[in-house]
Order: C-alpha cells, then structure tokens, then sequence
C-alpha cells in the first residue's frame, strides 16, 4: 500500500493568498524560519507546513488585554488634554 502524496502549495500563491510580499517567504525560506519543500528551484509548503506557518505568525490577543490597553490610553490622551487646556495662552505680537 502506498502512501499517498501530500498536497503542495506553492510559494507565489500562498503569498498572493495571505497577501504578504514574495519575497518574505524566500528570505525565510533561504535563512531556514519554517519547513518547506524544496524541488528544482521551486519551493512548496504541504498542508501541515502551511497551518504551521500561518501559526507561527498568529498573534494571541485577549479582549480584557485590548479593553485594559484602551482605557489605559484613552486616560493618558485625556491628561494631555487637560495639561494643554490648563497652560496659559501665548498671545501673537
């Protein structure tokens, strides 16, 4: 019984496809980031290598992290505010 063979997705069209530049794949091809499949001068990810990939550059977020960091920021953008609102104005000559 033989194994079957896996399916190949080619570099052009995965870049196309998460909408990243050619060219990153290549350089992280050449400095050995991910697995791939090399054949001739053409490279390939399988399925596994793809869902890897795209794993390894998925950012983990949570809501309260995100909710946290807005309050956060929307509280400095008030205090500037305020400290501008609270300098006396310059008058033009």
């Amino acid at each position: 019984m033989t194994t079957p063979l896996p399916r190949l997705h080619p570099f052009p069209r995965v870049a196309a496809e998460l909408g990243i530049p050619l060219r990153v794949l290549r350089e992280g091809s050449w400095a050995r980031k991910f697995t791939h499949i090399k054949a001739g001068r053409e490279r390939y990810f399988t399925d596994e290598q793809l869902a890897d990939f795209i794993a390894s550059l998925t950012v983990a977020s949570t809501a309260t992290d995100a909710e946290e960091q807005r309050a956060a920021d929307l509280a400095e953008t008030r205090a500037r505010v305020e400290r501008a609102r609270s300098r006396p104005r310059r008058r033009a000559a």
